[in-house]
């Protein structure tokens, strides 16, 4: 059972060409497993020597404090550049901390860590944007400093007795995550024809070497649309 509760405060402000924000937010997260349940203490690996941990089923409670600013500039008629700072905290989920089982959708063997701590992330965003006219865009860019990123290590071994899937412990790592992505769209949400360009990217790694497992591929895509008298048709390739 998994109980939340959360406090927040969010102001906002306009200095003529410039509007900032603040915000503040308090979480209490409760991981309150079954105390009935009982995992193999021996489980179904094929190397029983080096099989990793199985999690312990105990109660975890996390206090958990996130806090951001920001500000955007309307440096000219329809244009902006703005700049955001926040810092979040992160509870691991119920699954990191005490899965022990096999995983169907990804073809893995999943096991928990009772061990992991709240995971702490800064990020620094930065963007300029056209939001007047037929054409319109916009561009981040972003940059992420986590201290103990959750995440899926896969230890090389495999369980014989569900398919040889590949056995994946939750861990904790100080890791970066970087990347930008951007939109330019023509005529778009008003009456007539509208097209779209976007695309995204970014990259995942360790702070000691190494890209982070799972990350998200680049895309590149457009779109065309004509909308009239309330109807829609669009296409999307990506």
């Amino acid at each position: 059972k998994t109980n939340s509760n959360a406090l927040f405060w969010i102001e906002e402000g306009r200095w003529g060409a410039l509007q900032g924000n603040f915000g503040l937010r308090y979480d209490n997260v409760k991981q309150n497993p079954n105390s009935s349940t009982v995992l193999s203490a021996e489980g179904p690996f094929a190397d029983p020597t080096t099989e990793p941990a199985t999690p312990q089923v105990q109660n975890k409670n996390f206090n958990l404090l996130s806090y951001s600013a920001g500000g955007l500039w309307n440096f000219a008629n329809g244009y902006g550049t703005g700049l955001s700072y926040t810092v979040s905290q992160r509870a691991p989920s119920a699954q990191e901390l005490y899965s022990y089982g096999i995983h169907e959708s990804t073809a893995t063997f999943a096991v928990g860590n009772s061990n992991l701590s709240k995971e702490t992330s800064h990020n620094l965003e930065l963007n300029v944007q056209k939001t007047m006219g037929k054409v319109r865009g916009k561009v981040n860019v972003y940059l992420n400093k986590f201290n103990n990123y959750i995440y899926g290590y896969y230890t090389g071994q495999s369980v014989p007795d569900a398919g040889d899937f590949s056995v994946v412990v939750a861990q904790q790592a100080s890791a970066t995550i970087k990347g930008i992505e951007g939109e330019l769209t023509y005529n778009w949400r008003q009456h007539g024809v509208g097209g779209r360009l976007f695309g995204d990217a970014s990259q995942g790694t360790f702070d000691a070497g190494g890209n982070l497992p799972l990350q998200p591929a680049p895309r590149v895509g457009a779109e065309i649309a004509h909308q009239h008298n309330g109807w829609l048709a669009n296409a999307t390739y990506i």
